[in-house]
């Protein structure tokens, strides 16, 4: 017996002294728990714009840090009750507390319970990572052991209730008593102090606002073991039972509340993990235009609430109703509740002269529409709260609007709809949608690089083809029901028409168009069918501004990117991108297109932004039933599309083309992005010659016949005047550098191109541009 005893006491010695050494050397490492003499809590993660200004803070926790002296003694004794009875006598560590735990959690089969006393949390959170394993149980054990050696209980007690984090983004005891109660934790009362006890062991399980059933049990386990420890009176534990919680409502930071900020937010959490977000200090360099974004959102919030009242509010689908229905039903809003800003979905119960009322669970509001006629009783509408018992009623329709620096790709502008709080939906990235007639110039560009040119022949005649998505004859109709005949590649394109673009298509074939719609970045498969011509593909608005902005960069295309950089609070780089950019067509070809898509705004469609004090070019798309109103276009250096429509498909109002619902939107954010007045030109691309041309003959222009400048690649120009003359252009071209491209006008002097109607007797550039060359061309 005594030498079994005697093995089993070598044992547990060989045991001790192994884990001693095992010990040692896994915490001979330790930070030393000295430094936290200047600590400080965890830095927000800020985020910057394209000129390192700051755009936003992200994950910001929301702190307010209190002295000790300014904690109510009962918030103190919630907290050491429920998380460790033994705080002001045990070393750092509860021995007892640890057995007992271990002991249970091997009765229970797993993790039931823990034995962290208030030291060991602290140290935790402030120093190690949140593995589950023996070794860093035993660093946390020796570095609370330490903390307890250097610094007072109180202290501790006061890092602690400043540091834990209590859920709902509240960070320390005061800023969730202002969170959950909207008041400071010097004026809470012991039954909500009960409540943020509570909390550190699981904030989003027991949170009042997500779960107020748990939140009361919860509340009522802590009050019983403050009555156990002699905390309070049977008296007290019984009123607080018997109390309800009662929250402020809550109180939501606009930080989050927008497209741009949720898109970073995602990215670090994907790339880092949520800790790196929630430990703070990261610098995020981004490409974003602070200022133009927030014009940019606020413009669209104006644009749709003016757009849906002039055309009315849609008719709701089932679908839309089935889904309303449900978020209305899941909203728990009382008066005391109501928070300013916030977007709520409301039941109509009445509609009278253009005034709707309605109710909002427990709330029961009015506002008025200017176009109430399609609205009933029984349906749902959107509705913010702004304050005073007011409300705004919202619009159904959405828009996305997305911007590239053409040059680099660098996102500037990007919004994702009406509002965060509306829809957490990113239109931008993640809505498919038909352009219709904004898909056009890829299969143009494709035309261009097979040998045409802007004064190539098209023929817009009603001819039929065979569609296989429908299986039956198709036979494509121009917008405005007539058709043109014979008609040049830059009409067909100007004017958008479908008749001249499907015929093209049957000209070029499938696979060129493919190949251009992949190398400008369309991801989405097309379809080998002759409706592609009108858009019947659907892609995203971000693949649509890639292939705009590679024609805006002349065929160099620039992969989006919105993170330029990613520092750490030490000053480390942890990512870095720069613009990763490929020529991927013809410089020469390109800038025809470019030259195309300014026919579109000098003579076509899009004629409305022919008023705008830079040169732009860019075409409309409008899809059947005027379900979906595209703009995508460019300035020298910017690219901007737009989009507008209901989620659901239907149709936004008759008459609500792309240049009607979608181009006066586009207009207002371009124009703000050149606020500065600096003018801006397209440049001359080598290889590339501007001819007038007589728009009858498509010959070269002469004294006899005025023409227009149009560009072509060198080599593809006609070589005959109107009048049927051989055109020498060997003097012209002997100094390519001095060839005379179409110059924008200089500050208040009319020109062709940025005014269609000069007034009568006044030269504009263009004009003097032409005589030149006619006399050039006389000479000889």
């Amino acid at each position: 017996m005594n030498r079994v005893l005697a093995v089993i006491l070598a044992f547990f010695a060989v045991f001790i002294f192994g884990f001693s050494i095992y010990a040692f050397l896994i915490t001979r490492d330790l930070p030393d728990v000295r430094q936290l003499e200047n600590w400080k809590p965890p830095e927000a993660s800020v985020i910057l714009d394209y000129q390192d200004k700051v755009y936003n803070e992200l994950y910001v926790q929301k702190r307010y840090y209190v002295p000790i002296e300014k904690i109510p003694d009962y918030v103190k004794k919630a907290f050491i009750a429920t998380e460790d009875k033994s705080f002001y006598s045990n070393p750092g560590i509860d021995i007892f507390g640890i057995l007992r735990a271990a002991i249970k959690n091997i009765i229970k089969g797993g993790a039931a319970e823990g034995g962290s006393t208030i030291s060991q949390q602290l140290v935790k959170n402030l120093f190690l990572t949140p593995e589950k394993s023996i070794s860093r149980k035993i660093k946390e054990m020796v570095l609370a052991i330490r903390l307890n050696k250097v610094y007072s209980k109180d202290k501790i007690l006061e890092m602690y209730l400043n540091q834990i984090y209590l859920g709902q983004g509240s960070y320390g005891v005061e800023a969730a008593a202002r969170t959950y109660f909207g008041k400071s934790v010097s004026n809470i009362d012991l039954c909500e102090a009960a409540v943020l006890a509570g909390l550190p062991k699981a904030p989003s399980k027991y949170n009042p606002y997500v779960n107020p059933d748990l939140a009361e049990k919860r509340k009522q386990v802590v009050l019983q073991r403050m009555l156990e420890e002699g905390y309070i009176t049977q008296e007290e534990y019984q009123k607080c039972v018997e109390r309800p919680i009662k929250l402020a409502g809550i109180i939501r930071s606009d930080n989050f509340n927008d497209y741009f900020t949720e898109v970073i937010r995602q990215w670090i959490v994907e790339k880092y993990g949520e800790e790196a977000v929630s430990q703070g200090g990261l610098k995020i360099y981004t490409t974003i235009d602070t200022a133009l974004q927030m014009y940019a959102q606020k413009r669209v919030q104006q644009w749709l609430e003016d757009l849906q009242n002039r055309v009315g509010f849609p008719k709701l689908s089932k679908e839309d109703i089935d889904y309303l229905k449900d978020k209305y039903e899941n909203q728990k809003v009382s008066p005391e509740t109501l928070i300013k800003n916030y977007i709520y979905v409301a039941k109509i119960n009445e509609v009278s002269k253009g005034k709707i009322k309605f109710s909002i669970d427990q709330v029961n509001g009015e506002a008025f529409v200017k176009s109430a006629s399609k609205l009933k009783p029984g349906d749902y509408i959107y509705v913010k709260y702004m304050e005073n018992d007011s409300f705004k009623v919202l619009p159904f329709l959405e828009s996305a609007v997305v911007s590239i620096d053409s040059k680099t790709g660098g996102i500037r502008v990007l919004i994702g709809g009406y509002e965060f709080r509306k829809s957490q939906f990113n239109r931008v990235f993640q809505s498919k949608r038909q352009p219709g007639s904004a898909i056009k110039p890829i299969i143009y560009m494709a035309a261009l690089l097979n040998g045409y040119t802007q004064i190539s022949y098209l023929e817009d005649k009603p001819i039929g083809f065979w569609d296989y998505s429908q299986n039956k004859e198709w036979v494509p109709k121009n917008y405005d029901g007539n058709y043109y005949g014979t008609v040049t590649l830059r009409k067909a394109l100007a004017k958008s028409l479908n008749a001249a673009t499907v015929y093209l298509l049957t000209q070029i074939d499938f696979d060129p168009v493919f190949s251009v719609a992949s190398k400008v970045g369309i991801k989405q498969k097309l379809p080998r069918y002759y409706s592609l011509a009108l858009g019947s593909v659907e892609i995203t608005p971000i693949e649509l501004a890639n292939a705009f902005a590679t024609f805006g960069n002349y065929g160099t295309r620039c992969e989006p990117f919105f993170i330029r950089k990613v520092v750490d609070k030490e000053g480390n780089i942890l990512y870095q991108q720069e613009p990763r950019c490929e020529e991927v067509l013809p410089k020469p070809e390109s800038a025809v297109m470019v030259d195309l898509l300014r026919a579109v705004v000098l003579e076509g469609t899009a004629v409305k932004a022919s008023s705008m004090p830079v040169p732009v070019a860019g075409k409309t798309g409008t899809t059947n039933d005027y379900a979906d109103a595209w703009f995508a276009g460019f300035d020298p250096d910017l690219t901007t599309v737009v989009w507008v429509g209901y989620d659901k498909r239907k149709p936004i109002g008759k008459g609500m083309a792309g240049a009607e619902a979608a181009l006066p939107l586009w207009m207002d954010i371009m124009n703000y992005a050149n606020r500065s007045g600096v003018y801006k030109e397209f440049p001359k691309v080598e290889g590339t010659v501007y001819i007038p041309i007589d728009p009858i003959t498509n010959k070269v222009a002469n004294e006899n016949c005025p023409g227009q400048y149009i560009l072509f690649v060198e080599g593809t120009y006609p070589t005959v005047d109107c009048d049927g003359n051989q055109v020498d252009f060997s003097q012209l071209f002997a100094k390519p550098e001095e060839q005379q491209q179409p110059q924008e006008p200089q500050e208040n002097q009319p020109n062709v191109e940025t005014n269609p109607q000069p007034q009568e007797n006044t030269p504009s550039k263009d004009d003097t541009t032409k005589d030149n060359i006619i006399d050039i061309l006389k000479s000889r």
